[in-house]
């Protein structure tokens, strides 16, 4: 299988984590906050979206970005669960917020990743 493919699969399921367990904490029945709680959906998919868009351009490393999506993915993952489940926490009330930040952190692990992937590849290419 492509290494390109496989990173989009990958985005896409990962990408379908947050805004599904986002959506199961919050309460639906107010339509007032529906433009708000789906721009917060947004957001919880913004990562991949990075992703996606950094395999697109060509610019940076295909397996970088594989790497980063397992990285940003996983952790995304497990914090979600965590954060609906409450495995390992007792449940607090501001879950959903917290939820929030999961994001900025998958945003900077994929841009930390892609970054070192973007130095050494270039690197490489200056020792040539």
């Amino acid at each position: 299988m492509n290494a390109r493919w496989l990173t989009y699969g990958l985005a896409a399921a990962f990408a379908l984590v947050g805004p599904a367990l986002f959506l199961r904490n919050i309460n639906l029945s107010d339509w007032g906050m529906l433009i708000v709680e789906l721009g917060f959906a947004l957001w919880l998919v913004s990562p991949f979206v990075l992703i996606t868009l950094a395999v697109r351009s060509d610019r940076f490393s295909v397996m970088g970005a594989l790497i980063a999506t397992i990285l940003a993915g996983l952790f995304g993952a497990w914090f979600y669960t965590e954060l609906t489940f409450h495995f390992t926490t007792k449940s607090d009330a501001q879950d959903a917020i917290a939820m929030l930040f999961v994001a900025a952190y998958q945003h900077a692990i994929i841009i930390l990743t892609l970054g070192l992937f973007f130095f050494v590849g270039w690197f490489q290419a200056r020792r040539k």
